[in-house]
């Protein structure tokens, strides 16, 4: 009877191993994918670097400093720096899971073939999104975040985490090395090196390490606009300039030059029939601020060529950011060489906006009798003229980093009530605050990140 029923399991393990040759993936999703090769997920990290450098919080960032205004609903308010956590939810889900998760499983991924290479390009991309995150709201998650051990990450310090990218970004730039930074969504003539470089630059400059800054952008080797890290863009549908899509296609007249209060200081900057034109006998700024405005000196400039026309593309890294950092980092110590970086960038300005005029300063300009003496001391003036131009050139995150860090050196108004300052830091999300154990309390906007006490 033993043997009987024994052979009876056999035959029904057969029967049921059967049955499940026959159903087997009967359920399976062929569109929910599981998992995906490794470029794949490479090119969604580099995508997303779109939707943080371009997208919602570029927007917020040029509101903050008063490059452009918000004029309606949403924008409005926040135009005057009236936010809630929640406007913050979308920004830190494209940092952390959209950005940084990806480009881990990435890295993993090129690990776990050899690929240095792609393993350097994650580990970069990486740094950059735990970089911004950390300019943008202070302490956050770093070194748990991911850890499948852990679910809910510990907030570590800003001044810690971004030394820890600039670390990062130094082993990955030894990684990708020569290695194209050029693919179907950034346009560059730089390798991976160069803009890790350029990255580390922005940061240590940010952690106030003002030679370490000099000898990273340096180091980047960008020597003209062909080395900006830019994001590409064309007439195709969904892949036009954001501003473009934002502007004309989502929300009209939520970001303009003229905002809910008053024409952006940027655009007054340029304009030469304001008191706060920065122009000289030897600065035109009329092709620039056609560049940025619209003919009815109201909106973005959205027509072909122009800073939100349809295809125009956006630099994450630029140019006239390296180079500025190079000037501003050599004042006090070789003001020549500010100089020469600072005229690079003129002469820059000189072939794309031709319809202006950027003759080359030099010293006597900022001394004594000199038309852009401040009153002060040659180094105050050029710095003054470093960091004016370095507004006008860098949109979005880089410059909210900078008007933060040189205490409003360049005069941004104040456009909320109650303050004297613009709003220091981004807000930390509903989401984080009510799902992570660990979060450290709300911070109030106001307050100042650890970089910038």
């Amino acid at each position: 009877m033993k043997r009987i029923i024994y052979s009876f399991i056999i035959l029904l393990m057969i029967g049921f191993q059967s049955c499940e040759d026959v159903v087997e993936g009967l359920n399976n999703d062929p569109n929910n994918f599981n998992d995906a090769p490794l470029n794949l997920v490479l090119n969604h990290a580099n995508l997303n670097v779109v939707a943080i450098a371009e997208a919602h919080p570029a927007r917020i960032a040029t509101m903050f400093t008063d490059q452009f205004g918000g004029n309606d609903r949403q924008y409005g308010t926040l135009n005057i720096y009236s936010t809630l956590q929640t406007d913050y939810d979308e920004v830190w889900e494209d940092l952390f899971q959209r950005g940084i998760t990806q480009a881990q499983i990435a890295k993993q991924k090129a690990q776990e073939i050899g690929n240095d290479q792609s393993e350097g390009q994650a580990q970069i991309l990486e740094a950059y999104f735990f970089g911004e995150a950390a300019l943008l709201f202070g302490d956050i998650p770093f070194s748990q975040v991911n850890d499948p051990e852990i679910f809910d990450p510990e907030f570590e310090g800003q001044v810690s985490v971004l030394n820890s990218v600039v670390t990062m970004l130094q082993e990955g730039a030894t990684l990708a090395g020569s290695s194209s930074a050029d693919n179907n969504v950034f346009n560059t003539s730089s390798s991976w090196a160069q803009i890790a470089n350029a990255l580390r630059a922005r940061y240590l400059l940010a952690l106030g390490d003002n030679a370490g800054a000099l000898s990273a952008a340096q180091a980047a080797n960008f020597t003209s606009k062909a080395n900006d890290w830019e994001i590409v863009h064309t007439t195709t549908n969904f892949a036009e300039n954001l501003f473009y899509q934002f502007q004309v296609e989502q929300r009209q007249d939520y970001l303009k030059v003229l905002g809910s209060i008053d024409y952006s200081y940027m655009s007054k900057l340029l304009n030469d029939t304001t008191s706060e034109y920065k122009g000289n006998s030897k600065t035109d700024e009329g092709g620039r601020y056609a560049y940025y405005v619209s003919s009815d000196g109201e909106d973005l400039n959205t027509e072909p060529g122009g800073f939100a026309g349809i295809d125009t593309n956006f630099p994450v890294v630029s140019f006239e950011e390296i180079q500025l950092i190079i000037a501003e980092t050599s004042v006090g110590t070789d003001n020549n060489a500010a100089l020469t970086a600072l005229n690079a960038v003129r002469a820059s300005h000189a072939t794309m906006f031709t319809t202006g005029q950027y003759d080359p300063y030099v010293i006597a300009d900022f001394q004594v009798g000199g038309e852009l003496y401040d009153g002060t001391s040659e180094d105050s003036s050029l710095m003054m003229e470093i960091m004016l131009e370095k507004y006008c050139s860098v949109i979005g995150l880089p410059t909210y980093s900078d008007v933060r860090r040189t205490d409003n050196m360049v005069g941004v108004p104040v456009k909320g009530t109650g303050t004297t300052v613009i709003p220091q830091r981004y807000l930390y999300p509903q989401t984080e605050s009510a799902s992570n154990e660990n979060f450290p309390g709300l911070v109030d906007q106001y307050t100042p990140t650890a970089v910038n006490q």
